[in-house]
């Protein structure tokens, strides 16, 4: 429950809201007039948390903030998102495509965990005796599922000893996300210029002015969302955040109870994991809330596009956080390490996903690989924005399968979650439990292999594109 109680004032808070708006809005510009920037597509909350990172207390220290309270707007801002996604409705059918990308990501993450945990444990026993080989796990967290899960799972460990867990994974996280946009555009230029894709050769100009700087030009801004509530009474905005709240309130209710139960079955260890798994109990009351406001006959009162802008909002504000609050001193002494996992975990997620797509897709195949290779390193915001630069409108059903599709790997991810914390709460951090836990993904990536060629092999006719 550690970041649930980080002491700070009121003020500390919208200080610090204050500090990533303007970061935010820095960022903006240097997307809107550094070419590099708009070369690369390098994301607005991306440039702002590595402004924060240089203007913060560990380099220039030009601003001083608390890099603690960072890593805890981080956590909370997690599952605030978990919520939004959750709290939008859910109509839309799931596809073979959808059901393949699920795959797809499962096996990504249980690819860079092994990875990831080998390195570890080969650098521990050879050359850095002091290196903890959970680090390895942290690729997996900081690459497939982003900033918040790696810092939230990350930090739990503190319990255990590894104190610097939450600012390694990261550090994993933001070296991730420049895989996804630099090699990511790298690889789109390239098959731009080759034609090696239909589509993409088709979409000649490459990206839009639009895209390069962040900014829609003035007669393309499409509508966002729309009001279901009378703003003479009422913001929409309001209610929407307003049920967010809600729902978090039950999720500190519903965390709190299973901490409680544990404590009293004298299972005290097991209550870090289960706070850093609080963005997952948010998700699943959001998704039960949204079932009953539906079965009332309420969900015309909820927008999606204004709950979509909102969780954007969140997500924004979570990057910027996430960066911002890494520590360099930690960064540095992990550098070694964490450098080669994360260049041999891209390196796997690369040809992993050029050898899957070209397996199992007969349409869209550069449209799919691209989304999901920058979804895997850096988010499913990653994956989206590349995806439009061969599908502007997002006229294929590839983005929306990518949506999907996450779900689908969140489910059958979760027993990874489960596996991730063993080495503390099962095997107290011994060598041969870390091979035991390599011996489990490694089964566990057959096993995912073994049912998605089962579902291929009686399913390819029912590609819909």
């Amino acid at each position: 429950m550690e970041s649930w109680i980080i002491p700070a004032s009121i003020g500390d808070i919208f200080l610090d809201f204050a500090l990533l708006s303007v970061l935010l809005i820095a960022g903006s510009i240097a997307r809107r007039y550094v070419p590099l920037f708009r070369k690369y597509l390098i994301p607005n909350s991306l440039l702002a948390g590595f402004i924060g990172l240089l203007i913060g207390p560990e380099v220039f220290s030009i601003v001083t903030f608390s890099l603690e309270r960072m890593g805890a707007y981080v956590y909370h801002l997690l599952a605030l998102t978990f919520i939004g996604v959750g709290l939008q409705s859910s109509r839309r059918k799931i596809r073979y495509s959808v059901i393949n990308l699920g795959f797809m990501q499962v096996s990504i993450m249980l690819i860079q965990g092994l990875i990831g945990l080998s390195i570890a444990l080969g650098a521990a026993l050879l050359f850095l005796p002091d290196l903890v080989p959970a680090t390895g796990l942290l690729l997996p967290l900081g690459f497939a599922m982003g900033p918040g899960i790696a810092f939230s799972i990350g930090n739990s460990w503190s319990a255990f000893g590894f104190e610097e867990a939450g600012s390694v994974g990261l550090s994993i996280s933001a070296i991730g996300f420049l895989f996804a946009y630099v090699t990511g555009v790298m690889i789109i230029n390239r098959t731009l210029k080759s034609g090696d894709s239909s589509r993409a050769a088709s979409r000649s100009e490459g990206f839009s002015s639009s895209m390069r700087t962040g900014i829609r030009d003035s007669e393309d801004r499409p509508i966002g969302a729309r009001l279901t509530f009378f703003s003479g009474a009422i913001e929409p905005l309001t209610i929407h955040l307003a049920l967010i709240g809600l729902v978090y309130g039950l999720t500190y209710v519903f965390a709190g109870g299973v901490e409680r139960i544990l404590v009293a079955q004298g299972m005290d260890q097991e209550v870090p994991i289960v706070w850093s798994f609080h963005f997952i109990f948010a998700n699943l009351i959001a998704l039960g809330v949204r079932r009953l406001i539906d079965v009332a006959g309420a969900g015309h009162l909820l927008d999606d596009g204004m709950m979509r802008r909102t969780t954007g909002t969140l997500a924004d504000f979570l990057i910027a956080a996430s960066i911002t609050a890494i520590s360099l001193q930690i960064a540095w002494t992990y550098a070694g390490p964490v450098l080669v996992m994360c260049f041999l975990g891209a390196l796997g997620t690369y040809w992993f996903l050029k050898w899957s797509t070209q397996k199992v897709f007969t349409e869209y195949r550069f449209e799919r690989f691209i989304g999901m290779y920058a979804q895997m390193t850096g988010t499913i915001s990653s994956g989206l924005a590349l995806i439009r630069v061969t599908d502007p409108e997002y006229r294929s059903p590839v983005a929306e399968d990518l949506v999907l599709s996450s779900g689908m790997a969140l489910a059958f991810g979760f027993p990874l979650l489960i596996l991730i914390n063993m080495p503390f709460t099962l095997f107290a951090g011994s060598t041969s439990g870390y091979v035991i836990i390599i011996s489990i993904m490694a089964a566990y990536l057959l096993i995912i292999g073994l049912l998605w060629y089962e579902f291929v092999k009686r399913s390819t006719h029912k590609e819909v594109t």
